[in-house]
Order: C-alpha cells, then sequence, then structure tokens
C-alpha cells in the first residue's frame, strides 16, 4: 500500500509539473517583457470598489523602485506609495492639449526644424517613371497618349470631383411601413 501511495505522489508531482510548465507557456506565449525605469510615467490599474472586477486605470503615477523579477513601487498622485506587478502597469501617453505657435523674429526655443515637405508626384515624373519597355511600340504609344490625355489624375493635389447629379425618383402616394425590418424577422419566426 505504501509503495502504491509513493507511486501515486511520484506520477502526480511528475504531472503537475508538466502541466504547470504548459500552462506557464500558453500564458506566455502573446506576453512581452515589459521594463519600466525610474522616473518614468505609469498607469496602473487599481480597483476602485470593493469589487475587484471593477478596476480603473488611475495615475500617472511614477516608478520610484524596482522590485525584480516582476515588481515595481509606483508613487501615486496623491503621495501614497503601492507595490504593484508588471502585469497592471501600462506606460503613460500624455496628450497634447494645446498647440503652440513660434513667430519666425522668436530666438528663446532654439533653432526650429519645419516638418519636412515630401515632394508632390507629378504628371511629367509619373510619365518618365512608367516602365514601359516591355510594350511593342505601337502599345506604348497609346499607352502614352491615353496618359497624357489624363494627366491630371495623376498628381498628388487633392481636387474636388466632379460627378453628375441622380435623383431617386418615389411613387406618389407610398407610404413606407414603421419599423420594417422588425415585421420582417417577425415572419421568420
Amino acid at each position: 500500500m505504501k509503495i502504491k501511495m509513493e507511486k501515486a505522489a511520484e506520477s502526480g508531482s511528475l504531472t503537475a509539473a508538466q502541466k504547470q510548465k504548459s500552462y506557464g507557456d500558453y500564458f506566455n506565449k502573446r506576453s512581452s517583457v515589459k521594463n519600466f525605469s525610474i522616473g518614468e510615467q505609469v498607469v496602473l490599474l487599481i480597483p476602485d470598489s470593493s469589487n475587484k472586477i471593477y478596476a480603473r486605470w488611475t495615475g500617472p503615477g511614477e516608478i520610484i523602485q524596482h522590485h525584480p523579477p516582476h515588481s515595481y513601487k509606483v508613487k501615486l498622485p496623491d503621495g501614497t506609495v503601492r507595490h504593484v506587478h508588471v502585469n497592471k502597469i501600462r506606460k503613460y501617453h500624455p496628450r497634447a492639449l494645446a498647440v503652440g505657435v513660434i513667430f519666425e523674429d522668436d530666438h528663446e526655443f532654439g533653432e526650429i526644424h519645419p516638418t519636412p515637405n515630401l515632394l508632390r508626384s507629378t504628371s511629367e515624373r509619373v510619365l518618365h517613371e512608367t516602365d514601359l519597355n516591355h510594350l511593342k511600340e505601337t502599345e506604348r504609344e497609346q499607352v502614352l497618349a491615353i496618359l497624357l490625355k489624363h494627366r491630371t489624375l495623376f498628381t498628388s493635389d487633392v481636387k474636388i470631383a466632379k460627378v453628375g447629379a441622380h435623383r431617386i425618383r418615389l411613387k406618389p402616394n407610398i407610404e413606407r411601413e414603421a419599423f420594417a425590418i422588425v415585421w420582417s424577422l417577425k415572419k421568420f419566426e
């Protein structure tokens, strides 16, 4: 009896170790390593009531200490310090609520580099960059003629589309049924 119990305990511990490894591998399959530096702004998932299901992202807080391998101490805006697992922490991205205007004469901000403008594609550049060497001479001339005819379509300038208007003519003295979708669903029940 004692030998049977020892064998059962041994096989149970082997099975438990294998299952624990498979559970851990499944959990970590899509996870990524998170690292935060001291002084970094973060938000925390903290329960805001006695029910642990109702939790909110609160913050921003500041990382003040790292507890290896997966925990951090975070100082919240109200001054409290919390010891939090890394799964409950996200990086804080502040919103840009205002846009500042800097005039040409202002030198307080140092050298300002403007946003680069991309080159606009012109119809001539499209014609030169189009590779038509695989076509016969007559086909090449036909394609070039079509491209030249519709060259305004091959620029990056946004223009208003001139589309003809259309009308929907309804039959006179006919009213639609209210809640037509509900009545059609009732037919199938």
